[in-house]
């Protein structure tokens, strides 16, 4: 009978990560799957290729830049470059993140050959890469997440953790939406390596060097993939101390039993294909790729503007971080030392990332750097949840309310935002636009039975706005959404907004209606949305005017036009 319980309870915890699986998968794929190719909503583009360029380079191209696709640069939003001159392929990014994609690119290879599509790493396809490696390392980072939450806390406490910290956090987008930055692997190492720390404390472990390996491993992982993780070292290293003389006793292990060159082993192992990038690219086995970029702010950190600019700050996007600063008081005036060393380790990362040259780091969603560090923030989490057994039932309905409200306004802001924040720094009617998003301005043109563009007209039907029916209105883009069917897979169709003076033309936008096109939605009725920051205010006498341009003169459809100002 007790086996039999214990298959059933196996059998149910396997199925319940299936099912977490699928739900992400699903989020996954809502979220990319009209993206299409080639352009800045793909996670094949800028920072993300930079990491991933790595793959097709050894795989595919043996490093040699006279193979790769032509102006694949420009294609993927130049997140790397190709020397030809020096025959070199240099990204300033680490090979990390490449490191942990490659089982899923070689996956993707073959099926690319086995359906017919073209095996050069970065068309079709191979756009799923990051989606699948992500997909796979978010849930090895929750299901590690729990294992090491429950050494401190009750089943549904490290449950509720997990669902706060995945909902409540920018973790949610960088595994969702950015699937090709490195913070979700981040997350993932985070969480295995939190619980490797309290497995190799425990005393008489059989076979400790292999979990002190495995640590040192996943480790170095953590330091080649962005190298401010390091940070982490000291809360892993004092996590549950004691006393002073804990302290002194594992300092003192980990250099008497050997733990320091096992560590360093890992290093060098870990490291080796990186050292080898650097030689080709550079010359020398260690270089700074980020030259040009750095911490220049060391003497005036921008710690407010990290934490409460509307511009990424950590506080407004993510207000669960906040939370879990106020659970971290609670531990510490219950003088637990675990919330000193989290503390500490948040305030040091807090004044370093503060003094990056941009303290919002670019295109994100909140303070990005925070993304993996959900997984130290856990622990106060879990420890107001494990308070609430001490206060009425209605208090803990509004403590439970309230956090299941901050993962709803969490949600909601990331599908309200459009990855990078336009206003300044501290712009708030901009941060605003994200919680309270309101359709401003909505005129929709019908066409008659899939209004067919053949080769002999230049332009579809076109829509005609004119200011002067929008002065009373706030607004700063048009969103506009077009139904339409390409026969071409070469299409080089675009959808336009413009806006005309009588004199002149005033602001003129476009982009290619393929590169949010599948190759496998070709003939098919797909729509489109496209994304136009307007040079508002705009003179009155302007017109706004959006169409697609067949600028090959090639046969489409087009059905419905929307347009929306916000």
């Amino acid at each position: 009978m007790q086996k039999m319980r214990s298959v059933f309870k196996s059998l149910k915890g396997l199925l319940l990560w299936i099912f977490i699986t699928l739900v992400l998968a699903l989020l996954i794929n809502n979220r990319h799957h009209k993206t299409g190719t080639f352009n800045w909503t793909t996670p094949l583009w800028a920072d993300q290729v930079g990491y991933y360029v790595y793959l097709p380079g050894f795989f595919i191209y043996d490093f040699d830049t006279k193979g790769f696709p032509e102006k694949i640069e420009e294609k993927t939003g130049f997140g790397f470059s190709l020397d030809q001159q020096k025959n070199k392929v240099i990204t300033r990014y680490t090979c990390g993140i490449a490191i942990l994609q490659a089982p899923f690119f070689l996956i993707i290879h073959e099926i690319a050959g086995f359906i017919g599509q073209p095996q050069d790493g970065f068309s079709g396809i191979y756009h799923k890469v990051p989606d699948l490696a992500a997909l796979f390392y978010c849930i090895i980072g929750l299901f590690f997440l729990r294992k090491f939450l429950l050494f401190y806390f009750k089943l549904w406490v490290a449950w509720f953790t997990i669902f706060v910290v995945f909902f409540g956090t920018n973790l949610y987008y960088f595994a969702v939406d950015c699937t090709g930055m490195s913070h979700v692997y981040s997350f993932a190492l985070f969480a295995c390596v939190a619980w490797l720390s309290k497995i190799i404390q425990a005393d008489g472990l059989k076979k400790r060097i292999l979990y002190v390996a495995a640590w040192g491993l996943v480790f170095a992982l953590i330091v080649l993939i962005r190298p401010t993780n390091i940070l982490i070292f000291p809360f892993l290293f004092c996590l549950d101390c004691r006393s002073f003389e804990d302290f002194r006793q594992r300092v003192k292990r980990f250099f008497v039993s050997g733990d320091v060159l096992v560590l360093l082993v890992s290093f060098l192992l870990v490291f080796l294909p990186q050292f080898l990038y650097w030689k080709y690219a550079s010359g020398s086995y260690i270089t700074d790729s980020y030259q040009g970029f750095g911490f220049t702010n060391w003497k005036s950190p921008k710690i407010l503007e990290l934490w409460f600019s509307p511009n990424n700050g950590l506080f407004l996007y993510n207000p669960v971080f906040l939370a879990a600063v106020v659970g971290l008081i609670l531990m510490i005036r219950s003088k637990l030392l675990n919330g000193w060393i989290i503390l500490v380790t948040f305030l040091l990362a807090t004044y370093i990332y503060a003094s990056w040259f941009v303290f919002s780091f670019g295109c994100s969603y909140g303070s990005r750097n925070f993304v993996e560090y959900g997984v130290l923030f856990s622990l106060p989490l879990g420890y107001i949840f494990m308070q609430l057994k001490k206060i009425s039932r209605f208090k803990q309905s509004l403590v439970i309310g309230l956090f299941v409200a901050l993962t709803v306004l969490n949600v909601k802001m990331i599908y309200s935002y459009s990855k990078c924040f336009q206003g300044g720094t501290w712009d708030f009617n901009e941060y605003l636009s994200f919680i309270v998003k309101i359709k401003k301005y909505h005129e929709s043109m019908e066409m008659d039975d899939n209004e067919r563009i053949s080769p002999k007209d230049e332009y579809s039907k076109t829509m005609y706005i004119p200011a002067s029916k929008l002065y009373y209105l706030n607004y700063k883009k048009a969103v506009v959404r077009a139904k339409v069917k390409l026969e071409d897979a070469n299409s080089q169709a675009s959808l336009v907004v413009s806006v005309e003076t009588p004199d002149s033309s005033y602001y003129w936008n476009a982009f290619r209606l393929k590169d949010r096109v599948e190759d496998n939605q070709i003939n098919k009725n797909v729509t489109v949305e496209g994304e136009f920051w307007l040079p508002v205010p705009l003179p009155k006498e302007a017109t706004i005017v959006t169409y697609i341009w067949n600028i090959n003169k090639e046969t489409l459809s087009l059905s419905k036009l929307d347009f929306y100002l916000e």
